[in-house]
């Protein structure tokens, strides 16, 4: 006879597994009580929580496999914290556990898996169809109750335009508020519970945009739609049949060249002015056969194309295909005069990665051009797929490759949470059979983490069937993909899911101004240096910048010219700092920058440079022309703090020091800009300030 110890579940977990596998479930509530229920009988399976104390979990797991000769029975771990590769191979690798569980525990999971450990078919849950569907009905009902007087009201606006095109009365006014109630109507009587009522509101949006059209009898038609309308609203909410469910859809140099290829010659010197500002470099192409040799020259990071030439827009359109097939593609923003929707469409069909029309100001067009190359980096991203089939692992690397995006692959999910951190992936694919540890559960962990909230997860799977499909969402998917592989789809699904993900994360995370990370996002990220540092021993450098006499620059020259600056500034600590170091603007002229495995003294050399770099920039504006400089403390883990606040008040209180030690020795005027011969201090953040760099 099969039986299951469930040793620190809770007692109504316990009692629902009971009922769910029709298999007699014991409880024990401490270790000892445990250990004298294997000794006493015979067990198909232990459940065993990391809570279970007198003794621990892990001593009783001990007794089990040494003292009490159970070597082979079949366990289930379930822990209370995330998958440390460490704890999950030790438990695994010592104690010879089947399956590892993550708090909070899905409940149908742990069925299912203690059916697979036990040989046994899970029993097909059974549905109370017809409590299930009086729920639906009183919720339906209430939903209803609590929107009708609104949605009627809708109808009598309908009823109010009809028979006013029934007199041959009908104002504009009236004619608009109809389409748009009507339209409301479309998109919500379904929710509601009224399916057909929807399509109804539809058909009723449609005759109203017919516009001049419009006569007695359509206004007829019209009457007795509306009618049928209002008697389909007098039926109970819910009342209609449901559609059936269906299966979810499946679903070189340091600076970037910009190609610019405009047959206007003052507006792409312009742009190329505007690009050196932005930190990229800028090329024009009078006409597609300059950009066609350009390019065998140099590939652009981005494409500015116009459609408007001498012989017509079928060669940049055409030119713009080239583009996007390419492997890897060469985004496209196409600026032009022409704005038809008909080249609009066709330039999103052919893979245009925006859309300006002129005239736009060129700050505009660079900050377009800015945000597109940030998308565009999901094409350089990091892919981390789990599967224990090295031939699927295999073709994966060669689908995805080639598009410059890069795969990191893991056959052992005990090790997932590690490598989940140490190389941070933009999107995860899960197998939903793993040894150990199933993929499902690896993503409700992922979800449970506030720092992997937002992480897309795609599981690419055999089972297709509705329940895993149901399961794989539950758990919090973004999407699946089932095998086997089909090259094109596969590719397509995970290159659209990361340049959605990329699009919303540079607008959440992005600050627009000067191009780097957020407060936010540099937050997130120092806290993942940390852990990081922690756990292998690395240093880790924090630094606060903050610009001199930043406001006499607005004062003097327009908060224009601030802005200006805080942009070079931006551009130039990105270019600077290696592209695993994070860079942010921290606050009005505050910027830092997270330097993880860089020494304080490293970091020191590496800011005195950029200052270097900066205090020789020109800026010439309307009102002059002058130059900037900073300040900077630098602060160091783990000497200087072991948390990301720890150590921005000592980067903090060594910028300080730095301002103070600058005041003493530049006696600057209200009306003074720093000049080049300015002595500008960059000290650490050591107990006594030290002079690192002076010009």
């Amino acid at each position: 006879m099969r039986r299951i110890l469930a040793a620190g579940l809770p007692p109504d977990l316990t009692s629902w597994l009971e009922h769910r596998m029709d298999v007699p479930v014991r409880a024990t509530r401490d270790g000892e009580e445990t250990l004298t229920e294997l000794a006493r009988d015979e067990w198909s399976l232990l459940i065993i929580d990391d809570r279970l104390t007198n003794p621990s979990a892990f001593d009783v797991l001990g007794r089990v496999r040494q003292s009490l000769g159970l070597a082979h029975l079949p366990v289930i771990y379930c822990l209370q914290q995330g998958p440390r590769s460490d704890l999950a191979a030790h438990l695994v690798g010592q104690f010879g556990v089947g399956q590892l569980l993550f708090h909070p525990l899905d409940r149908e999971e742990l069925a299912r898996q203690a059916a697979a450990c036990m040989g046994i078919p899970l029993p097909t849950e059974t549905v109370d169809q017809t409590q299930t569907q009086r729920q639906t009905s009183v919720a339906l009902a209430q939903v209803w109750e609590k929107f009708k007087d609104t949605i009627i009201g809708r109808v009598a606006v309908l009823e109010q335009a009809t028979l006013a095109l029934l007199e041959d009365n009908l104002d504009s006014e009236l004619h608009q508020r109809a389409i748009g109630e009507a339209h409301k109507l479309a998109g919500s009587l379904g929710t509601f519970g009224f399916p057909k009522g929807s399509q109804m509101a539809r058909q009723v949006e449609e005759l109203y945009r017919a516009g001049d059209a419009l006569g007695q009898v359509e206004a007829l038609r019209l009457s007795e739609m509306i009618v049928a309308l209002r008697r389909e609203l007098q039926q109970p909410a819910g009342a209609q049949a449901a559609p059936a469910p269906t299966t979810p859809a499946a679903a070189d140099d340091d600076q970037p060249l910009l190609l610019i290829v405009d047959d206007d010659e003052a507006l792409g010197e312009l742009l190329m002015t505007e690009a050196a500002a932005w930190g990229m470099r800028a090329q024009v192409a009078p006409n597609v056969a300059a950009a066609r040799e350009r390019f065998a020259v140099e590939r652009p990071a981005a494409v500015l194309l116009d459609l408007s030439f001498p012989d017509g827009t079928e060669s940049a359109l055409a030119f713009l295909g080239e583009l996007s097939a390419r492997t890897p593609r060469v985004p496209v923003l196409v600026l032009t005069g022409r704005d038809a929707f008909t080249h609009r469409v066709e330039v999103a069909r052919l893979g245009g990665r925006g859309f300006l029309q002129k005239p736009v100001p060129t700050a505009q067009v660079m900050e377009a051009v800015t945000q597109l190359l940030q998308r565009e980096r999901a094409s350089d991203a990091k892919v981390l797929i789990v599967d224990d089939d090295p031939h699927v692992l295999a073709t994966v690397r060669m689908l995805l490759e080639p598009r410059r995006i890069r795969l990191i692959t893991l056959e052992d999910p005990l090790r997932f949470w590690d490598v989940l951190e140490e190389t941070s992936p933009d999107l995860v694919m899960l197998d939903v059979e793993l040894p150990h540890v199933s993929g499902i559960e690896l993503c409700r962990v992922v979800r449970n983490d506030p720092r992997w909230a937002e992480l897309p997860v795609l599981f690419l799977t055999a089972y297709t069937d509705r329940d895993v499909v149901r399961r794989v969402f539950a758990a919090g998917a973004d999407d699946y993909v089932s095998k086997p592989i089909v090259g094109p789809e596969l590719v397509t699904r995970i290159a659209n899911r990361l340049d959605r993900t990329q699009l919303y994360r540079s607008l959440a995370e992005t600050d627009t101004l000067t191009g780097v990370a957020n407060r936010r996002k540099s937050g997130q990220v120092l806290g993942q240096f940390l852990r990081l540092a922690e756990r292998h021993g690395q240093p880790l450098s924090l630094a606060i910048l903050d610009l001199d006499h930043f406001k006499q620059v607005n004062d003097n020259y327009g908060h224009a010219a601030g802005d200006a600056v805080l942009g070079r500034l931006g551009q130039l600590l990105l270019r600077s700092f290696r592209g695993e170091d994070v860079v942010a603007r921290w606050g009005g002229e505050e910027f830092m920058v997270g330097m993880y495995g860089m020494t304080k003294r490293d970091g020191v050399q590496r800011l005195a440079e950029v200052l270097d770099i900066l205090r020789r920039e020109d800026f010439a504006l309307s009102g002059g022309a002058f130059h900037v400089s900073f300040s900077a403390g630098v602060a160091e883990y783990p000497t200087d703090g072991h948390e990301v606040q720890a150590l921005y008040r000592a980067a903090d209180g060594a910028l300080y020091q730095a301002k103070e030690a600058g005041r003493n020795r530049v006696l600057a005027t209200e009306d003074h800009v720093p000049a080049p011969d300015d002595q500008t201090l960059l000290i650490t953040a050591a107990s006594a300030p030290r002079l690192i760099a002076e010009p």
